[in-house]
C-alpha cells in the first residue's frame, strides 16, 4: 500500500488482505454470481466507511461525481452543509427525495463529468468519486478540476471499479502519476491488494490537496465555457453552479 503519514488510513477500512483471500475463495466455491454479490456489498461497506472517515464532519460543501441515485447520501456526516452532485444521468426529482430522507442538503447538476463543475476555486471541503473516474474518457480532467476547487488539505476520496481485467488502470495513473496528481496532490494512499483483486480490482483510497507556502494551486486555471479565467463567485447560489437545477435544503435543528 502507498503510504501517507497515517499508514492504516485505508487498510483499516478496505481490509485488503482479507478480501484477497476470502473473496476469491467465495468465487471458487460458490460461483461468480455469488462472488460479484459479495464484492458489491463489501465495496458498499467500504464506500460508507471511506466517506465517513475522510469527509470532514464540519464540511460546508462537498462535491460528488457520479452521484447516481444518491445512495452515498446516507453515508455522509449529518453535520455537513451541502453536497453538490454531478452526473450526466442525474434524476433530480429522485435525488431531492433521497436528500430529504437522508437529511443531507443536496444539489443535483445534470451535466457531463468532464465539464467545468461551476464551483469557485478553493471552496470545496471534499470531493468524492465512486465510479466517475472509470466512466470519464480522461480521468485526469476530473483530478485537475478537483485540484482547482478543493481547499488546501482537503481530500479526494475514491472507490473506483477498475474493470474485470484491470483495463481501467488509467484511473490509478490519474491519481498517482499524472501531471495533475504530482503537481497538486500529496502522494496517493490506496489499497494495493484491492487494486489487484482477481476478477474485480477496485481502486480504494484518498489523495489530499497540497497546501501551505509551497502550494502550486496557481497553476490550476478556473475556466468557464469561454475558456477565460474567471473571478471567484461571491453569490452563494451562483457559486453552486446552479443553472436551472433543483435544490433541496432541509433545515437542521
Amino acid at each position: 500500500m502507498e503510504q501517507l503519514a497515517q499508514p492504516n488510513l485505508v487498510a483499516t477500512v478496505a481490509d485488503g488482505g482479507l478480501s484477497q483471500i476470502v473473496l476469491p475463495l467465495v468465487a471458487f466455491l460458490g460461483g461468480f454470481g455469488l462472488y460479484k454479490t459479495a464484492v458489491y456489498w463489501r465495496v458498499q461497506f467500504i464506500t460508507a466507511a471511506m466517506i465517513g472517515m475522510h469527509v470532514p464532519p464540519n464540511a460546508k460543501r462537498v462535491l460528488e461525481y457520479s452521484c447516481g441515485q444518491g445512495k452515498n447520501m446516507y453515508y455522509y456526516p449529518k453535520t455537513i452543509g451541502m453536497v453538490v452532485g454531478i452526473d450526466p444521468d442525474a434524476k433530480e426529482d429522485l435525488l431531492i427525495q433521497v436528500s430529504v430522507a437522508s437529511s443531507i442538503p443536496f444539489v443535483a447538476k445534470k451535466q457531463s463529468l468532464e465539464s467545468n463543475s461551476g464551483q469557485a476555486a478553493g471552496t470545496i471541503d471534499a470531493v468524492v468519486c465512486t465510479g466517475a473516474l472509470g466512466a470519464a474518457k480522461d480521468p485526469e480532467v476530473l483530478v485537475q478540476e478537483a485540484a482547482r476547487i478543493l481547499k488546501p488539505g482537503a481530500p479526494l476520496v475514491f472507490v473506483e471499479d477498475l474493470g474485470a481485467l484491470g483495463e481501467k488502470r488509467n484511473v490509478l495513473d490519474a491519481l498517482t502519476t499524472s501531471k495533475s496528481a504530482e503537481q497538486f496532490f500529496q502522494p496517493a494512499e490506496y489499497d494495493s491488494l484491492w487494486a489487484t483483486l482477481p476478477f474485480a480490482p477496485t481502486a480504494i483510497g484518498v489523495v489530499v490537496r497540497k497546501g501551505g507556502d509551497g502550494d502550486t494551486s496557481k497553476g490550476v486555471k478556473n475556466k468557464g465555457a469561454t475558456g477565460k479565467k474567471e473571478k471567484p463567485k461571491d453569490d452563494f447560489e451562483q457559486s453552486l453552479g446552479l443553472s436551472g437545477g433543483k435544490r433541496s435544503r432541509k433545515n437542521k435543528r
